[in-house]
């Protein structure tokens, strides 16, 4: 009995069997609430679930050195979830601080814009950290980003005050912190008026 146990465990723990169950929670979730079991929506359903589990599939497995291969561990998923949410808070203040930023320079009289480009370099490891650092900048009203080769950016600001939490180095650690990743000194920054500039 308990081998057997010890077999089911280990199936548990291997990639593509904890892919597969993920993808069938998520077709099974889609077919519930979509309440449509023409061929066609079956067929998008599977898509988008098979979609959504290779786009998710690093959230939830992680390598750990004591084990040969890669596994889904549900205590990781619950405390990578809270820091995931608590990141998406901050964000979420850091968008309406911004906006309130960018509207107090748009009924400015003077308008009293700086824009400028900035470049600097990350530590952060992981391909997931690096898009949602890029996308969290461009959400973020007063910066967008320019450009992501590896771990390099380049980022417009409407003012140099606008990119304060990446001079910092504040967004970058909060995003290290949500995906597990070591934190960082403040990057150096390279600034200019153009993309000629920062070559």
């Amino acid at each position: 009995m308990a081998s057997i146990f010890r077999n089911l465990l280990s199936w548990w723990r291997t990639k593509y069997s904890a892919l597969a169950l993920e993808f069938l929670v998520l077709f099974a979730f889609w077919i519930v609430l979509s309440g449509h079991y023409e061929l066609h929506y079956i067929i998008a359903g599977a898509i988008c679930a098979l979609i959504v589990t290779l786009l998710t599939n690093d959230f939830l497995y992680f390598s750990r050195k004591s084990d040969r291969g890669r596994g889904l561990n549900i205590a990781f998923a619950f405390v990578f979830s809270l820091r995931l949410f608590a990141y998406i808070m901050w964000l979420f203040v850091e968008i309406v601080k911004a906006n309130l930023q960018v509207a107090y320079l748009i009924i400015h009289p003077r308008i009293p814009i700086d824009p400028v480009l900035l470049k600097f370099r990350t530590q952060l490891k992981k391909e997931v950290s690096r898009v949602t650092l890029a996308n969290s900048i461009t959400i973020t009203p007063g910066t967008v980003t320019v450009d992501l080769r590896k771990d390099t950016y380049v980022v417009h600001a409407l003012t140099p005050e606008s990119a304060e939490n990446l001079v910092t180095g504040l967004m970058q650690n909060k995003v290290s912190t949500a995906f597990g990743e070591n934190k960082e000194p403040p990057p150096d920054v390279k600034w200019a008026h153009s993309l000629e500039e920062l070559k």
